[in-house]
């Protein structure tokens, strides 16, 4: 991305995966988002929560060109992410 804004948008709204699909998602993050996504009651918030931080780290990825084996994000006590740096 060069000298601009770029938004993504994610319509969870048709989308509903079965145990299995939302599983494998959620395997595709590290193991440390799986307990706060599944931690959500509703079924909705556990889509969003597993959306927001897949954006999350394709963000990184794509506007830092950091490997996704390498992105570390934390949160703070407020739960707002942030970028570990090494």
């Amino acid at each position: 991305m060069e000298g601009g804004v770029q938004r993504w948008a994610v319509n969870i709204s048709t989308w509903n995966p079965s145990e299995t699909e939302f599983s494998f998602c959620i395997s595709l993050l590290p193991a440390h988002e799986h307990l706060v996504i599944r931690s959500f009651v509703k079924v909705e918030d556990r889509k969003r929560a597993l959306v927001s931080r897949m954006l999350q780290y394709m963000l990184v990825e794509e506007v830092l060109s950091i490997p996704y084996s390498e992105i570390v994000i934390k949160r703070t006590k407020e739960g707002k992410p942030y970028l570990v740096c090494y």
